[in-house]
């Protein structure tokens, strides 16, 4: 049975002529324009390599990329026109396998897929802890709960365990409003200019800095959204 890879881009030309060249190369291939999309597909479909640009209307391919290694060894490569270290460097880290830069050549896209497809046989990642541990806070994944050395326990809600979890294995990547609000799984597409997210972050920060007016942890990016750092 041939490799089944997903492609996640809006771009219809770029998706269409990736998919004609990967199944050429003898690939199985899913095209998908967004990230709800996808996450259809991927319910639905054995995916070993999944093709994520970053920048999509709704949420980004960040938050599929995060959601991916979560729950899965499939490879990742992350394809966009941001070229810059300090992006690329943050995409590795949440899980992405590899990083091609827009415009790419199709023989460089099928040389970086056989290496990562080639990579992930042989060494699969083990799976994720079950607790994190946030400056003073430990937190446990299952209980959804925060804990210190004095004994204080906090009980978070499910919105925020998830949107705490995401960031914490994210630490240096910035995530928009509409990246939050797909990962809370609150509701779909609310946009940029929701406020229930800095509602949400609110909350966190109560729960988890030392001074919530100077947060230390979960920072503001202004007119970007927001990142963490341990």
């Amino acid at each position: 049975m041939s490799e089944s890879i997903l492609i996640v881009d809006d771009d219809h030309a770029l998706g269409e002529e990736l998919g004609k060249a990967l199944i050429t190369a003898g690939y199985t291939t899913h095209r998908t324009t967004s990230v709800p999309e996808a996450r259809q597909v991927w319910n639905k479909t054995k995916i070993d390599l999944c093709l994520v640009d970053i920048v999509m209307p709704g949420p980004s391919g960040k938050v599929f990329c995060r959601e991916i290694r979560e729950r899965s060894d499939a490879a990742i490569i992350m394809m966009s026109s941001l070229s810059d270290q300090d992006t690329i460097i943050a995409l590795l880290d949440i899980g992405a396998d590899d990083y091609i830069v827009k415009p790419f050549t199709f023989p460089e896209m099928m040389a970086r897929a056989r290496a990562v497809l080639r990579r992930r046989k042989d060494h699969i990642q083990p799976h994720s802890a079950s607790t994190l541990q946030i400056g003073d806070w430990t937190f446990d994944l299952q209980l959804r709960r925060l804990s210190n050395a004095d004994g204080l326990a906090v009980p978070l809600t499910q919105s925020e365990a998830t949107v705490l979890r995401f960031f914490a294995q994210s630490p240096g990547v910035v995530f928009s409003r509409e990246d939050i609000l797909a990962v809370a799984r609150t509701r779909q597409h609310a946009g940029k200019d929701d406020r229930s997210v800095d509602t949400l972050i609110k909350r966190l920060r109560r729960k988890i800095e030392v001074e919530p007016s100077s947060p230390k942890h979960i920072l503001t990016e202004w007119g970007k959204g927001y990142t963490f750092q341990n």
